[in-house]
């Protein structure tokens, strides 16, 4: 049914190095009770040592910043992660609102002719997942009001299964 494949571009390196400058990594070590060095270490993929699971978990939780998920996520062609838990009714103009920025800011960046740089591509990147998240959020949080009112829901899944047999 899915066909997972590993891309050939190193996307999770990439997002192991941005998370690496964007981030305070003693501080990190710290909070996940492991030395500063072996974090640094477990982020450069020139490295060996290679991060866990629960690591990548525990790092995600505390820092709330997404980016090694999303890494790894596009490392086999998925889209970026949508924390659920953040979509509420009371969100859907901040999501709509921070997708529609976040677009504009790429817009921006289309039109620009300055080299590409590495900062400058993980801002891009940053700034698309955000969109695309946002976006997600979006929809979970409409499906999640249209499901709440069965009968509403109800009605517009006859309507529309009556509709299609009338065209």
């Amino acid at each position: 049914m899915f066909d997972y494949q590993t891309s050939k571009h190193s996307h999770f390196d990439a997002a192991c190095r941005a998370f690496a400058q964007a981030n305070n990594l003693e501080e990190i070590a710290l909070a996940l009770a492991m030395r500063p060095q072996v974090l640094r270490n477990k982020l450069n993929p020139d490295q060996p040592h290679r991060m866990t699971v629960d690591e990548l978990l525990a790092i995600t939780d505390f820092t709330e910043d997404a980016r090694l998920l999303d890494g790894l996520l596009a490392q086999i062609n998925c889209l970026p992660s949508v924390p659920v838990n953040n979509a509420t009714e009371n969100s859907m103009q901040i999501c709509a609102l921070t997708a529609t920025a976040s677009m504009g800011a790429i817009a921006g960046e289309a039109v620009l002719t300055e080299k590409m740089t590495a900062s400058r591509k993980n801002a891009i990147l940053d700034r698309a997942n955000d969109a695309i998240r946002n976006l997600s959020m979006l929809v979970y949080t409409v499906e999640a009001r249209f499901q709440s009112a069965p009968v509403l829901a109800a009605a517009v899944d006859l309507v529309t299964s009556n509709a299609t047999g009338l065209m």
